[in-house]
């Protein structure tokens, strides 16, 4: 006669059950509403380091233990989002889980409810996502950084969509074209030059946007001029650079006042209007 299956608790997971349960990368925890752990799987076990024996008939703030930034307790945050709908239940939230040896790991949980014999159980699936966390904190500092050099770089700097739309306008474009930033984002670029360079600009960029080369100097193929708020037409030196990130086309230009004497910067202050 065959034995019965390990069930790692006391669910009476037998069977067919334990075995998927038990050969899944992801760690599952079962628990009751009141946050009894009734189940883990062995993945449970080497994520954070406890024996099933250990853990089983334990509150689930062993594992995951209350964040003092957080105001809701593991147990109570669980029950609140296992009866959220099921365009919900398919998102991961964060919580950090406490391993056996006292190391704290970020993790992403998804929970859903159901019932085991008629019982009322929730269902957690726990990720380690330290390295995934940590490495977007480094991409965030990074672009925090970018941002910062330039909105103080000397050049003007002008971003603008794939509709020619301006996303981007640091202060030293304020300072050359006389417009606050605030005022020209989702204008279109056309009011930062003369009205016949406009259709010639266009069709600049267009070709640029098929090209395979990522930057160039814009003064190379055509003539380039910028407005000012008060309608002053400058020479202008520009460098435009393509980046593409996540199908999302972006175009950005340095551009410098190529003026024999270049206006005072009372002359194009930035209009508060």
């Amino acid at each position: 006669m065959m034995s019965k299956p390990e069930t790692h608790g006391d669910e009476h997971l037998a069977g067919f059950h334990a075995v998927v349960l038990n050969g899944l990368p992801e760690a599952v925890i079962v628990s009751t509403p009141a946050g009894e752990i009734t189940f883990v799987n062995r993945a449970t076990e080497r994520l954070l380091g406890y024996p099933a024996s250990e853990v089983t008939g334990q509150p689930i703030t062993m594992l995951v233990p209350r964040d003092p930034g957080r105001r809701a307790d593991p147990v109570k945050w669980l029950s609140r989002w296992a009866d959220e709908p099921d365009s919900e239940q398919s998102r991961f939230l964060d919580l950090t889980a406490r391993r056996k040896d006292g190391v704290d790991l970020l993790v992403d949980v998804r929970v859903r409810h159901g019932t085991i014999e008629g019982q009322d159980r929730y269902f957690i699936t726990v990720l380690d996502n330290t390295v995934l966390r940590r490495d977007q904190a480094v991409a965030r500092e990074a672009s925090l950084r970018a941002a910062r050099i330039l909105m103080v770089a000397e050049d003007a700097i002008v971003s603008i969509n794939a509709n020619h739309r301006i996303v981007f306008f640091n202060p030293a474009a304020e300072r050359m074209f006389g417009y606050t930033a605030e005022s020209v984002t989702g204008q279109p670029l056309d009011i930062l030059m003369p009205p016949d360079l406009r259709q010639g600009h266009e069709e600049h960029i267009a070709r640029f946007r098929r090209a395979k080369d990522a930057s160039r100097m814009m003064s190379d193929r055509t003539r380039v001029q910028g407005l000012r708020r008060n309608g002053q037409v400058f020479p202008v030196e520009a460098t435009i650079t393509k980046i593409d990130v996540g199908g999302v086309l972006t175009f950005t230009a340095h551009i410098r006042d190529a003026s024999p004497h270049q206006a005072s910067p009372n002359q194009a202050s930035p209009n508060q209007d």
